[in-house]
């Protein structure tokens, strides 16, 4: 049981190195901004995983703390892409032809 959580330790840590990346390179703020969601929630599984291995049940606050930060955070992001999104049609509405 412990060598199985080791592997999905160390896929956890594969798959965030991966979504580190999507982050960096993504083409678009929307491809970021899901990226940055899924680092957020690749973090908290990492946390579970490594309190379980490791035996320490006071990650678990970790855990929720990071959970809450990934999540406002989401929504500050998604608050800013909506303003721009705003900003943009109201920039095109006036524009003169």
């Amino acid at each position: 049981m412990n060598s199985l959580l080791l592997f999905v330790e160390v896929l956890l840590l594969l798959s965030l190195v991966l979504v580190t990346i999507r982050l960096l390179r993504g083409p678009t703020l929307a491809d970021r901004a899901v990226a940055s969601d899924q680092l957020a929630l690749r973090v908290v599984a990492l946390i579970v995983v490594h309190s379980m291995v490791s035996d320490q049940p006071f990650l678990i606050d970790l855990m929720i703390v990071t959970a809450i930060v990934g999540f406002l955070s989401m929504a500050v992001i998604g608050i800013y892409i909506e303003r721009m999104v705003r900003r943009k049609r109201g920039a095109e509405i006036g524009d003169p032809l």
